[in-house]
């Protein structure tokens, strides 16, 4: 099963929302602690990639400034330049863009199975950027090659 990087917290956010009960819901409940090992792992290298481009003070710690952003006070890094500041934006866009594999191995089946079940027969209705991103995972989830293999096997 692949992804991009940066679908997975939308796709952890559609399942999270759906109201399920059962194995349904323990199936979704395990799927969701694998896509929380992505997320994990991209913020641990997004911060390393920030910590490679940030501005430094004398003890090695990341120099932040306060900015008005939305009408409210966020701390923001500051870099030494505004090409260091562009490379480390280019280079979180370049690991978001990333496919995440997830293995689609023997003990995976009856959870990606009954994922699959859920996403491509939801019977929610969506418009607008919801609908887009509703059909993206309908492709993820009809690209599952183990699951394909097994049912040619049936």
């Amino acid at each position: 099963m692949m992804m991009k990087n940066y679908e997975i917290g939308e796709l952890q956010s559609f399942l999270f929302n759906l109201i399920l009960k059962g194995k349904e819901s323990r199936m979704r409940t395990r799927f969701i602690k694998l896509l929380e090992d992505q997320i994990d792992l991209i913020k641990m290298e997004r911060q390393q990639l920030i910590n490679d481009y940030a501005l430094k003070d004398e003890s090695g710690k990341i120099v932040t400034d306060t900015k008005e952003i939305h009408n409210k006070e966020e701390e923001v890094v500051v870099f030494p330049s505004e090409e260091a500041e562009k490379e480390a934006q280019m280079q979180i866009m370049l690991m978001m863009d990333e496919d995440f594999i997830m293995e689609e191995t023997a003990d995976k089946i009856e959870m990606l199975t009954t994922l699959q079940n859920i996403i491509l027969n939801c019977e929610l209705e969506f418009t607008g950027q919801k609908a887009v991103l509703y059909d993206r995972f309908c492709e993820i989830f009809e690209d599952i090659q183990l699951l394909n293999a097994r049912e040619m096997t049936k």
